[in-house]
């Protein structure tokens, strides 16, 4: 028998029809990011998906790249964690997609693994301590889409709901820096904590605005926010929770 792994995030509906994360409210397919990735990937790739290698970095459980494997994306998902990548194994053992491949690694290492047409960086970024560094490395693999999905820092924060810093400057950019461990921080403690960071013990989260500019910098020269995982109320979002949250969606396209 196939014992399923503890899922701490993403609820995936496997080829058997069971889930993987049964309490949760949606399965991964109707998940809000993944549709909003999804409506990016059909406007730029909006044929012969099977043509394109897209890769999920930090892949966590696995469940965003499932879906775009079965949009047809030759899909690769990188997740360094033991714990996360049994996940990823378990649901490789448990849908029928050819074209989707897990690998344990750490994603600085991506250079390894070739070019990709998009790139998914979801839930990551603001877990690193040179963003920069590694935007530039991601510009070098990516052919066309970058969709970043990550926490920001602002000027000002009317409520905050994290332990930041004072606004500070790293990398020549503007954000402010989060401890992710303490310094004495145990490799047990460093495996066990499945959505923080694996190696820096500090992440810094780059201003919104120096955000925006990188990717643009960095030769993606179509660059926007999009919000429409915020939907059915946008507005309310933005006005009551989207500050206070601060995390978005940036989306950078090359020119073909």
């Amino acid at each position: 028998m196939d014992t399923r792994p503890e899922f701490t995030a993403h609820n995936i509906r496997l080829d058997n029809g069971e889930v993987t994360k049964p309490d949760a409210p949606v399965t991964m397919e109707r998940d809000e990011w993944f549709l909003s990735a999804r409506r990016v990937l059909n406007l730029v790739f909006p044929t012969n998906k099977e043509r394109y290698r897209i890769a999920d970095l930090g892949c966590l459980e696995g469940g965003y790249a499932v879906e775009f494997a079965r949009m047809g994306f030759n899909t690769l998902g990188i997740e360094i964690r033991d714990l996360n990548f049994r996940c990823c194994e378990y649901v490789k053992r448990n849908v029928d997609l050819p074209n989707l491949e897990f690998v344990q690694d750490d994603v600085w290492n991506i250079a390894g693994y070739g070019e990709f047409d998009a790139v998914f960086c979801c839930g990551l970024l603001y877990h690193l301590d040179k963003p920069r560094k590694f935007l530039e490395q991601l510009a070098r693999q990516t052919r066309r889409l970058l969709i970043l999905q990550t926490h920001f820092s602002i000027e000002w924060m009317r409520n905050p709901r994290f332990h930041l810093s004072q606004m500070s400057a790293n990398e020549s950019l503007k954000g402010r820096w989060y401890m992710e461990f303490p310094e004495d921080a145990s490799p047990e403690m460093r495996q066990t904590r499945r959505w923080a960071s694996f190696q820096n013990n500090y992440s810094f989260w780059v201003t919104r605005e120096g955000l925006i500019g990188l990717i643009y910098d960095l030769g993606f020269h179509t660059v926007f926010e999009q919000f429409d995982s915020l939907a059915p109320n946008i507005t309310g979002e933005l006005e009551e929770n989207y500050w206070d949250f601060m995390r978005g969606t940036f989306i950078g396209i090359k020119d073909p």
